[in-house]
């Protein structure tokens, strides 16, 4: 049997150009003997006539004739694009989400991974789409880093107003210590400012009682003063003396004077004289005066002490000179240490 060839391709120099490959054969092809040769064929019975069938289409000539085929037509591509890109969105919405420092970035991934996860998911309603779940996810992810970046933007403002308000707290607490200490200081500052007033004041007042006092202690002959301790000294006015024949060495022009001084005891406890006994006579130039030494008995020396209430007299002669005669000093010193203290009369010789 022989294949038919394309139409387009070269016919065979072999076979005839008008052989069709689909008619019945024709006497004498196929094999078969030639009529005449043989036995005789029996003639075909007569039959009713049957309508006949559509003919086919009419071949070019010398083309053979291929029945028309079906070519199938190419398949639309998925438009997975939308939904894949939501997916991935939505993973870099979440990662940033969770940084929290990276709130403020995840919103709009998240956003878009939402909007295109829609599309998406539309996109697969209406059959042009097949990645569902890559769009669901992206919508997933998108809401939940929508979430996440809320809730982590409710944090952060949270904690910024949080920290805010223990800022403005630690700063009135250190508004408040530093007043509270600028008072402090104030007050410690006024308190020394009395303090050193109030000293100021006592050594005034010390120095005033000190100036009175030693304006008390310079007195006049026949004046008296009276200790803190009651003991109480007189200097009575000088009154001339005559010496006794013991007496050698009276300077020449010399004035001889007796100084009389008593004490008593107006305390309560006994005082004593010690360093006391003799009173010390200044001329009036400030220079000692010689002490005349009588052995008439007629001298007496203050003793060691007093007791309360008792009474003592100390008698002393001295030799002023007549230059310097005109006016002395007697001086009697009482007491020990710091607290010693002298008592000065003066005057003129009588």
């Amino acid at each position: 049997m022989t294949v038919p060839a394309p139409p387009d391709s070269p016919q065979s120099a072999e076979e005839p150009a008008d052989t069709n490959a689909w008619a019945a054969p024709s006497p004498g092809q196929g094999g078969g003997e030639a009529p005449g040769q043989g036995e005789a064929t029996a003639p075909a019975p007569t039959a009713a006539p049957t309508p006949a069938p559509a003919a086919p289409p009419v071949a070019a000539p010398n083309v053979p004739y291929w029945p028309p085929y079906a070519y199938p037509m190419p398949a639309p591509q998925p438009r997975n694009g939308l939904g894949t890109a939501a997916m991935v969105l939505g993973i870099v919405g979440g990662v940033l989400s969770l940084a929290v420092i990276f709130f403020w970035l995840s919103w709009l991934p998240a956003l878009l991974a939402v909007v295109f996860g829609a599309i998406g998911l539309g996109y697969v309603r209406k059959g042009l789409a097949t990645n569902r779940a890559m769009a669901l996810a992206g919508v997933i992810l998108g809401i939940t880093g929508l979430l996440v970046s809320a809730g982590a933007g409710v944090f952060v403002v949270t904690r910024v107003q949080a920290a805010n308000e223990e800022r403005r707290a630690d700063e009135n607490a250190a508004r408040a210590r530093a007043d509270a200490a600028t008072r402090a200081a104030n007050e410690r500052v006024a308190k020394e400012r009395e303090r050193i007033e109030a000293e100021r004041k006592r050594v005034e007042a010390e120095q005033e009682t000190a100036a009175a006092d030693e304006r008390a202690r310079r007195l006049s002959f026949g004046q008296s003063y009276t200790y803190g301790d009651g003991l109480k000294v007189t200097m009575a006015a000088p009154t001339p003396y005559v010496p006794s024949d013991s007496v050698s060495g009276t300077p020449k022009n010399a004035k001889i004077i007796q100084v009389r001084i008593t004490v008593v005891n107006t305390g309560s406890e006994e005082v004593s004289l010690t360093g006391s006994g003799l009173p010390t006579i200044r001329d009036a130039k400030g220079n000692l005066v010689f002490t005349l030494i009588d052995g008439s008995g007629r001298m007496k020396i203050l003793k060691g002490s007093l007791a309360p209430g008792e009474e003592a007299t100390g008698l002393t002669a001295y030799a002023l000179p007549g230059s310097a005669a005109d006016r002395f000093s007697a001086q009697f010193d009482y007491g020990l240490g710091r607290l010693r203290k002298d008592v000065i009369w003066s005057g003129s010789p009588s």
